[in-house]
């Protein structure tokens, strides 16, 4: 299993962060993709990363901290990308949940985008409340859009995601997909198996029954078997799509 989505170097793992990775093995965790928010965590990642095995590491800066995003951010970034073990640049996008400057992030969205494509690298998305403005942004872009496009925690329509299919796009799932009202079936069911992928968001959005606790990799399993339910395949099979998906998708990970 792979956890394309996760933030293993949050404070919520200070206690016991080395005994989750030494566990990945026997919980069947093959690689985790640590991503990007800030530049504190863009280096904790990137250290995490070169340490373990099984950890890679995306480079980015999240949609709420335009004013950090710096001169000397984007060195650090394309510094960072000369590691193999930096599989992506993430999490980026845009997020209008709560109050902010839609232009200053729509901006810094472009900016990463051209960035990714300077360094020859994927991008993971975090879209919230601003599916059409990111939508038009990546149309701006396109011509810099030569990687794989990877919405993170997709929670779009259907509809809307048909769209995006055909323009070549992938999408991560992770615990929201088995809460009771979540109505994702559709929506999963609308995108072909070969451009999904499996996430956590840890420790964020842990999947039922352990909604409102904190998450880890090893629940990916659980989000594997909601997927599996709903795209009528075992759980052997769903598990390697997905592997094949992000191996695919994020071409540095090690076979």
């Amino acid at each position: 299993m792979i956890d394309t989505h996760a933030h293993l170097d949050d404070h919520a793992y200070d206690q016991d962060r080395q005994q989750i990775i030494d566990n990945f093995e026997k919980d069947g965790i093959d690689f985790v993709i640590n991503n990007s928010c800030d530049v504190e965590e863009m280096t904790a990642g990137f250290l995490l990363a070169q340490k373990y095995d099984k950890i890679y590491c995306t480079v980015g800066m999240h949609p709420y901290y335009p004013e950090k995003f710096t001169p000397k951010f984007v060195a650090d970034m394309e510094e960072y990308a000369k590691s193999p073990k930096v599989v992506a640049v993430g999490e980026i996008g845009l997020d209008y949940h709560l109050p902010c400057n839609k232009e200053a992030q729509k901006q810094m969205f472009s900016a990463q985008l051209q960035i990714a494509d300077k360094l020859g690298l994927p991008v993971t998305l975090h879209i919230r409340d601003a599916y059409q403005d990111a939508l038009d942004v990546l149309t701006e872009n396109k011509q810099y859009l030569n990687k794989p496009v990877v919405w993170h925690c997709y929670s779009g329509s259907a509809e809307f995601a048909k769209q995006l299919v055909k323009m070549g796009h992938y999408f991560s799932f992770g615990g929201a997909i088995t809460f009771k009202n979540a109505k994702k079936e559709e929506v999963l069911l609308a995108i072909p198996t070969d451009r999904i992928m499996s996430e956590t968001d840890c420790p964020y959005m842990a999947p039922t029954p352990f909604r409102g606790q904190r998450n880890e990799p090893k629940l990916t399993k659980l989000v594997i078997e909601k997927m599996a339910q709903v795209y009528q395949l075992s759980f052997e099979e769903m598990e390697k799509i997905l592997y094949q998906n992000t191996l695919k998708v994020f071409d540095r990970i090690k076979r």
